[in-house]
C-alpha cells in the first residue's frame, strides 16, 4: 500500500499550494485545483529526482518532499484570508450536486472499465482505450521495471521516448510503489478526469456567474462528436427495430466516427479523456492556467495579478512534457492578454512578458527533446482544411463535422462585438486563433491529431452556448422551445458515444499472454529486446516490460518512426533467418512468435525449430536469439 502514500503526499502538496493562490475558490473549485496542481507538481517533481537518482531513491525522495513541502505550506494551520465563494441562487447546489454525481456516475465506471481489468480469463479494457492502452501500458511498465528512468521508447527499440509521458511516469510509479497495473492507470484517471469537470464548471462560473450557464458549457462540452451523427442515429432509430430508451443507452453504432462521411469529431470522453491518458493533465492544468489568467485580468496592474501572471507562465513552461497540444493552447492565451495588456497601457506589460519568458524558457529544452533527440522530425505539415478529402466541399465538409457548433463558432464573436462585451470577446480569440490553424496545418503525420486543439476551440463554443442560452432565456422564456432542441442535436452525437462505451468489453491479454509476460517479468533484463508481430496489445511490452523492436505500425507512423526495414526484421525472423543484417541491426536477444500469428505474417515453424526455446505456453513461444 506504499503507493497510497504516494499518492497522499502529492495531493497534500496540491492542497497546501493551491491554499496559498489568493483567489476566493469554490469550495468544489479548490480541491479540483488542488487535485491537478497536486499529481502534476509530484510527478514533475519524480521526473526530475528520477533523472539524477535510481526510480526507487527518487520516489521516497519526491514523496518526503512533497510532504515537507505540504506541512511547510499548510504552517501555521488557520483558515484561508480569501475564504470561499457561494453559490448565488437557492437552487444552486442541488443543480451543482446533481451535475457532480451524473458526471461521477458516467466517469468512474467507465475509466474502472477501460483501465485494463484483471478478470478470471485475462485482462480486459474496451473501445479505443483496448488499442492505445497498449502504448501507454508499454510506457508503464517499462519505467516501473527498470532501476533507473528509461529514455527509449518500448514499442521501437533504439528511439528515444519523446511521447510526453508525464501521466504514464505518474502510474508507473505507482506501479512501482505496490499499486496493480488497474489501479495505476484507474486512480490518476478519474481524479482527474473529475477534476476536469469541476473546473470547468469553475471558469463558467468565473466569466458568467450563472450555474446554469456552467452546467450546460460541461454537458455541450463532454458531448463534442461529429454534427451529421444526429441525423444518422435519427435515421437509425427510426428505421430500426430498438425503443428509444434501449438505442439512447446501447446504440448501434458510435456516431461520432463517422468515416463513410467523412466525420471526424470523435468525442472528448469516448476518444480523448479515456484512452489518450496526455490529455488529462493537459487539460486539466490548462484549465487551471485559465483561471490564474482570468483571475490576474481582473486584478489589473496590482501586485496580486503580475504573481498570478507569472506563476502561470511557469505553468504553462511545464505542460510540453505532459501534452504539448495543451501547452500551444495556453501559450497563445497568454499572448492574447498579453496584447490585450499592451493595448490597455498604452506601453510594455511586463508581467505578461516575464511570463511568456518563463514559460517559453521552461518549455525549450522540452520542445528541444520532442524535436531533436530521434532525427525524424514530428511529420508536421501544412493542411488545407484539416481533414478533407480531394473533391470534398469545404462547406460540406465543415457542416459534416461541425454543424451548428460550427456556426456558433463564427457567431459568438459577432454577438459579443454587437453586445460591446470585448472583456468576453479576448476569451474567444486565442481559441478561434487555435482552430484557424488547425485547418492549416498538421502537427502530426495522422491529421486527425490536431482534434486535440480542435477541443478547445469546443470548450470555447461550449462555454458561450451556455451564456448565450442564459441571455436568450432572461429575454424570453419562449427561447427554450428552440435552444433545448438545438441543444439536444449537438449534444446527441457525443452522448451516445459515451453511452456505448458501457457494452464495450474487449480482452486485452488472454491468460497465456499473461503467463508469457510475467516469464518476461521474472526471466529477462529490462532493457533485452524482443522481436515481435505488430498487435497493438502485445504482452511483451504492455504487460511485460520489455522493448521490442516493432510496435503497432499506427502508432511508429504517428511517431514518425519508419517501421519498413523493423517489419523486414519481424518477417525475416518469423521465416528463420535470424543473423540476417535485417534483423542484426536492432540487436534483439529474443523472439516471441504466436501460436496463432496474424494472416499477414507467414511462420515457418520448421526453420525456428532449430533455435533454442526459452519458453513455451499454448498461446507463446519465446526463443532465445543472443
Amino acid at each position: 500500500m506504499t503507493y497510497l502514500l504516494l499518492l497522499a503526499s502529492a495531493l497534500a502538496l496540491g492542497t497546501a499550494a493551491v491554499r496559498h493562490l489568493p483567489l476566493r475558490f469554490y469550495a468544489f473549485e479548490y480541491v479540483a485545483m488542488s487535485v491537478v496542481v497536486g499529481l502534476f507538481g509530484w510527478t514533475w517533481l519524480a521526473f526530475l529526482a528520477a533523472l539524477v537518482l535510481p526510480l526507487v531513491p527518487a520516489i521516497v525522495l519526491t514523496t518526503v518532499l512533497a510532504s515537507a513541502g505540504a506541512a511547510a505550506l499548510a504552517w501555521p494551520l488557520r483558515g484561508r484570508p480569501w475564504g470561499f465563494a457561494w453559490f448565488a441562487r437557492r437552487g444552486d447546489p442541488w443543480l451543482w450536486l446533481a451535475a457532480t454525481a451524473g458526471t461521477v456516475a458516467v466517469l468512474a465506471p467507465l475509466y474502472w472499465r477501460v483501465s485494463l481489468t484483471n478478470e478470471g480469463d485475462g485482462i480486459y479494457s474496451g473501445g479505443s482505450s483496448w488499442a492505445d492502452y497498449g502504448v501507454h501500458s508499454a510506457i508503464v511498465t517499462h519505467i516501473a521495471e527498470s532501476d533507473s528512468m528509461p529514455t527509449d521508447l518500448p514499442v521501437a527499440s533504439g528511439e528515444k521516448l519523446t511521447y510526453p509521458f508525464l501521466i504514464d511516469l505518474l502510474s508507473a510509479l505507482l506501479l512501482r510503489s505496490g499499486a496493480s497495473l488497474h489501479t495505476s492507470f484507474f486512480l490518476p484517471g478519474v481524479l482527474l478526469a473529475l477534476a476536469i469537470c469541476q473546473l470547468v464548471i469553475g471558469f463558467s462560473l468565473r466569466l458568467f456567474d450563472h450555474l446554469g450557464a456552467a452546467v450546460t458549457t460541461l454537458s455541450l462540452f463532454l458531448c463534442t462528436g461529429t454534427a451529421l451523427g444526429a441525423t444518422k442515429a435519427w435515421s437509425d432509430w427510426r428505421d430500426g427495430d430498438q425503443g428509444l430508451l434501449d438505442f439512447l443507452t446501447n446504440p448501434p453504432q458510435d456516431y461520432t466516427t463517422l468515416f463513410e462521411d467523412n466525420g471526424n469529431v470523435t468525442n472528448l470522453v469516448a476518444h480523448a479523456m479515456l484512452p489518450q491518458r496526455t490529455i488529462l493533465f493537459g487539460l486539466g492544468v490548462a484549465l487551471v492556467v485559465f483561471r490564474l489568467l482570468q483571475a490576474s485580468r481582473i486584478g489589473g496592474a496590482s501586485p496580486i495579478s503580475t504573481w498570478l501572471t507569472l506563476i502561470a507562465g511557469a505553468t504553462v513552461g511545464l505542460l510540453p512534457m505532459a501534452h504539448p497540444h495543451s501547452f500551444l493552447v495556453c501559450l497563445g492565451v497568454l499572448l492574447v492578454l498579453a496584447t490585450e495588456a499592451a493595448w490597455e497601457r498604452r506601453g510594455v506589460p511586463r508581467p505578461h512578458v516575464l511570463a511568456l519568458s518563463l514559460a517559453l524558457g521552461l518549455a525549450l529544452p522540452q520542445l528541444a527533446w520532442q524535436q531533436l533527440a530521434n532525427d525524424h522530425g514530428t511529420g508536421g505539415r501544412f493542411r488545407w482544411a484539416w481533414m478533407k478529402q480531394p473533391g470534398e466541399s469545404v462547406l460540406d465538409f465543415w457542416w459534416v463535422n461541425f454543424g451548428v457548433m460550427g456556426l456558433l463558432f463564427l457567431a459568438v464573436p459577432l454577438v459579443l462585438i454587437r453586445r460591446r462585451e470585448i472583456g468576453l470577446l479576448v476569451w474567444c480569440v486565442p481559441f478561434l486563433a487555435v482552430l484557424a490553424v488547425t485547418q492549416v496545418y498538421a502537427f502530426q503525420p495522422f491529421e486527425y491529431d490536431n482534434l486535440k486543439l480542435i477541443y478547445y476551440a469546443y470548450f470555447m463554443g461550449a462555454l458561450f452556448a451556455g451564456y448565450l442560452a442564459v441571455l436568450a432565456y432572461r429575454a424570453s422564456r419562449w427561447s427554450l422551445l428552440l435552444a433545448v432542441p438545438v441543444a439536444i442535436a449537438v449534444s446527441l452525437p457525443g452522448a451516445l458515444s459515451i453511452t456505448r462505451q458501457f457494452h464495450l468489453h474487449d480482452q486485452f491479454a488472454s491468460l497465456d499472454d499473461e503467463a508469457v509476460a510475467a516469464w518476461v517479468r521474472d526471466n529477462t533484463e529490462p532493457d533485452d529486446v524482443f522481436l515481435t508481430t505488430d498487435r497493438p496489445n502485445n504482452p511483451i511490452s504492455a504487460l511485460g516490460g520489455r522493448p521490442i523492436v516493432l510496435g503497432y505500425p499506427g502508432w511508429l507512423f504517428n511517431f514518425s518512426i519508419p517501421y519498413g526495414d523493423r517489419t523486414a526484421a519481424a518477417q525475416a525472423a518469423l521465416a528463420g533467418r535470424t543473423d540476417d543484417p535485417l534483423v542484426t541491426r536492432y540487436g534483439p536477444d529474443y523472439l516471441a512468435v504466436q501460436a496463432n500469428e496474424g494472416h499477414n505474417w507467414t511462420v515457418d515453424r520448421a526453420a525456428l525449430g532449430r533455435l533454442t526455446v526459452a519458453f513455451t505456453n499454448p498461446g507463446w513461444t519465446v526463443y532465445k536469439l543472443s
